[in-house]
């Protein structure tokens, strides 16, 4: 499941637990509502039965299937418009006379004890004495209680139009959002065409200025010849370099899925790239301290490789004499790798630090030197392909250095 539909289905089940809430609290809402409305007409008969005197009490106004009884305030039935006092005993233990004698009233839905038939009770405390109203709880009353069919109907069609709303928007979102991301993909394609352009443009007419030399003139001395067709190699070198590094960027931004994981041992990774480039290394006088530990970690060796290899051409690119590489581990905060590689070469301004990363992209003033400039593209996309971050700062006293991170990526 993708991102774009992982979000949609977290966005429904969020309506849906929020419409659930909304809709129980309604219904609830809607059953106080109602009940506070059947204790309202109950209390009215309390109120009555309560201000009458004692030997004439009133019991025609009760209309059917209402009773009224009459307690002390420890529960003891004085009179009972239905039945006997004397047959009752003591009702402190009825859940509404309970409340009532704690909190001054109470309320209950249950069978009556001394009948076969279902009330709705409330009691309502006085001075010196408890009246007890009920209210006989047959099919109307129930029917009643029971939430409005139509209060339903509307939560449920409110639920559905604003999904259907929410999910409207979120597509005309994804819309708009994969437009965007379709334009910025053109113009960058437009923009690393007219650079991959540029950049071959200076080999290749190297290379033709050479060769047009040599055939134009067969005269030309062997010292001379020999001259230029080492000088066109180098520059074919340069170009393989180019259209390699152009390969990898390019896989890595389109398809990064053909990367194959495996598990890499990081240390041993630094010591195959630093033997592979152990002449040019000797050639700047640069000695590499591998302080990695032989650590395994999922990744692909691949880019793990090509990370280590263009920070360490950067560094011969900018070396000076008797320069050194120090490589660094240590366990973040997340459990991720973080590596730490710096040299003490000749740097690069704060300014730079940010740009340093961008296709293509070279110090104003070294724009002679060789490369593909995309060594450090390279570097932040196969980080980003580990899930990683990667920053660039100064060494002092001089220097470059880069803190980068690596996370497992166990498929």
């Amino acid at each position: 499941m993708n991102s774009s539909r992982r979000f949609t289905l977290e966005l429904a089940i969020v309506i849906c637990v929020a419409f659930a809430l909304s809709a129980s609290l309604s219904v609830l809402n809607d059953r106080s509502y109602k009940r506070n409305i059947l204790k309202s007409r109950l209390e009215v008969y309390c109120d009555l039965v309560s201000g009458a005197p004692a030997d004439s009490l009133p019991t025609g106004f009760l209309p059917q299937g209402v009773r009224v009884t009459l307690m002390n305030l420890d529960g003891a039935v004085i009179w009972d418009s239905a039945l006997s006092s004397d047959s009752l005993g003591n009702h402190s233990g009825r859940p509404e006379v309970k409340d009532c004698i704690k909190k001054g009233e109470g309320i209950s839905i249950r069978r009556s004890d001394s009948s076969p038939v279902t009330y709705f009770y409330y009691a309502k405390r006085y001075p010196g004495i408890i009246v007890r109203s009920a209210q006989v709880f047959e099919l109307e009353e129930r029917r009643y209680m029971r939430a409005d069919s139509l209060l339903i109907v509307s939560i449920l069609l409110i639920f559905l139009l604003s999904l259907i709303a929410v999910m409207y928007l979120y597509r005309r979102y994804r819309q708009r959002e994969k437009v965007i991301q379709e334009q910025m993909t053109r113009r960058l394609k437009h923009e690393m065409t007219g650079n991959i352009a540029h950049e071959l443009r200076t080999p290749v007419s190297s290379i033709r200025l050479y060769l047009e030399t040599i055939l134009g003139n067969p005269s030309l001395e062997s010292g001379k010849k020999e001259l230029f067709l080492q000088r066109s190699y180098q520059q074919t070198l340069r170009l393989t370099e180019m259209i390699s590094d152009i390969s990898m960027i390019t896989k890595l931004e389109e398809a990064p899925e053909q990367f194959k994981v495996e598990p890499v041992n990081l240390k041993f990774c630094l010591d195959e790239v630093c033997e592979e480039m152990s002449s040019a290394l000797e050639d700047k006088g640069l000695r590499v301290k591998n302080n990695l530990p032989p650590l395994c970690i999922h990744g692909s060796y691949t880019l793990i490789y090509a990370i280590f290899r263009n920070l360490i051409e950067n560094s011969i690119k900018y070396a000076t004499d008797a320069d050194s590489i120090e490589v660094d581990y240590s366990k973040g905060e997340a459990g991720e790798h973080a590596l730490d590689y710096r040299d003490n070469g000749r740097g690069v301004e704060s300014g730079e630090l940010e740009k340093i990363f961008g296709r293509f992209y070279r110090i104003d003033s070294d724009r002679s030197k060789t490369g593909s400039g995309l060594g450090l593209s390279i570097v932040r996309n196969a980080v980003l392909f580990h899930k990683g971050s990667i920053k660039a700062y100064r060494v002092s006293p001089t220097g470059l250095g880069f803190h980068f991170t690596l996370k497992d990526l166990k498929r």
